[in-house]
């Protein structure tokens, strides 16, 4: 009877310790699941002006006015529409970044244009990394700490170096030829039965001493480009790097 006790007691043992990696597959199954968000990528104005905004809320004002080529303003007017760069909340209310450092609150235009973003959550993982390290040995606790000590030394220089590398950001340029032209993102150029337009002004090309607001840098055919806005992009060799970050 002793016997029969003992593989009994050593069958239920050995059920349990293969349900438990079923159980974190399910977790982690669930946890992996993704979501779909849609972001704006366009908006129009629906009021007949509405103003421009600093990062901190703050309105653009005559003094210091938006300023786009040689266009400046301290309000968009209605139906103008703009590329949206990313959506963000300033102080509980949501504003739509266009770039050059301004923005239009979402009250006062409407979304003409989304696209779809996956997001996935990854606080679940933590937790079934943490369940699974508590069934753990005390053997494999110790290593485990001896390995993570070397990699922690091995990450810490590798961030070191990480941050001596790194390059920063261009945020500003100013156009050093006479005039260049605007490129759209394929490499070909605003025509004139197709121009670069930005609220009444149109042109294929920007002027010497202009200045413009940079939100990425790219490469097109293995030449460097600088997004100003708007889907219009200007090479890097027309123009020099005038603000960094």
């Amino acid at each position: 009877m002793k016997f029969t006790k003992k593989i009994a007691f050593a069958s239920a043992s050995l059920a349990l310790t293969l349900a438990t990696p079923a159980a974190l597959l399910t977790q982690n199954a669930a946890f992996a699941k993704t979501t779909t968000v849609k972001q704006a990528t366009k908006v129009k104005v629906t009021k007949k002006t509405t103003p421009f905004y600093h990062k901190d809320g703050s309105m653009f004002t005559k003094k210091k006015p938006y300023v786009y080529g040689d266009w400046k303003s301290t309000v968009a007017y209605k139906n103008t529409s703009y590329n949206v760069v990313k959506t963000v909340t300033i102080k509980g209310a949501k504003y739509y970044y266009i770039g050059n450092d301004a923005y239009l609150k979402a009250s006062d235009v409407k979304v003409t244009a989304t696209k779809t973003v996956k997001s996935s959550s990854t606080s679940s993982s933590k937790k079934a990394s943490t369940s699974s390290s508590k069934t753990t040995s005390k053997k494999t606790s110790s290593s485990a700490s001896k390995t993570s000590s070397k990699k922690t030394s091995s990450t810490s220089s590798s961030s070191s170096s990480e941050k001596t590398s790194s390059k920063k950001t261009v945020t500003e340029i100013q156009v050093t030829k006479k005039t260049t032209p605007f490129y759209h993102k394929d490499g070909s150029k605003f025509t004139k039965k197709s121009p670069y337009v930005y609220q009444g002004w149109k042109s294929t090309v920007a002027y010497k001493g202009t200045k413009y607001k940079v939100s990425k840098t790219i490469t097109i055919k293995n030449k460097k480009y600088y997004y100003v806005g708007n889907s219009a992009y200007l090479k890097a060799s027309a123009v020099k790097v005038i603000a960094s970050k």
